[in-house]
């Protein structure tokens, strides 16, 4: 078929419609008349709701739901964060030991950016490494042991993504215990 163009040559029509599966049928996502996806049957627009509790929504920021019921469906879990959110978990005074010791893992499979920050508190040198795993059971090693001296910061940024992260720390000479303060800081995607 020589000559024949094979794309629109018109960009206004040039349009695509998004479809969304409810399990058997391949259904259009909607919009209202100002271009806002509209979800249940519901429009989502400006404001801020700070708590739901067996509400309707009318619009805005969603901050907490506890036991509300979200037009056609119940919200069962979180599977994103936006990325305005921060989560931080602290794991103070921890005391290291002779050996290799894990902090607990985080799932990090909805966030963006994250790191370890690590504050040396005690006398002596402690050592911490980052850990990966895509099952939480099996670990893989993401940024080498990196000495942390005493009074001194480090922060270790993972270079390597999969669902767990976790922080292993020991002192860095045996028998020479020290004290550190770790922070698990993130954004969401």
């Amino acid at each position: 078929m020589p000559n024949y163009s094979v794309f629109q040559a018109n960009p206004e029509e040039l349009k695509a419609l998004i479809f969304g599966s409810d399990g058997t049928t391949a259904r259009p996502l909607a919009v209202n008349a100002s271009a806002e996806l509209l979800v249940g049957g519901a429009t989502v627009t400006g404001g801020t709701l700070d708590a739901v509790s067996a509400a309707t929504i009318a619009g805005g920021t969603l901050d907490a739901v506890s036991a509300a019921t979200i037009a056609g469906g119940t919200l069962d879990s979180v599977t994103s964060i936006s990325q305005r959110s921060f989560l931080e978990i602290a794991n103070t005074d921890v005391a290291t030991g002779d050996t290799l010791t894990a902090l607990p893992a985080v799932t990090t499979a909805v966030l963006g950016h994250y790191s370890y920050f690590i504050y040396n508190a005690g006398a002596n040198d402690a050592v911490a490494q980052v850990e990966i795993s895509a099952d939480g059971t099996h670990w893989y090693t993401d940024i080498p042991t990196t000495t942390v001296a005493s009074g001194s910061v480090a922060v270790l940024v993972p270079t390597r993504f999969l669902k767990y992260t976790r922080l292993a720390y020991a002192s860095a000479v045996v028998g020479a215990a020290t004290t550190i303060d770790v922070y698990f800081n993130a954004q969401g995607t």
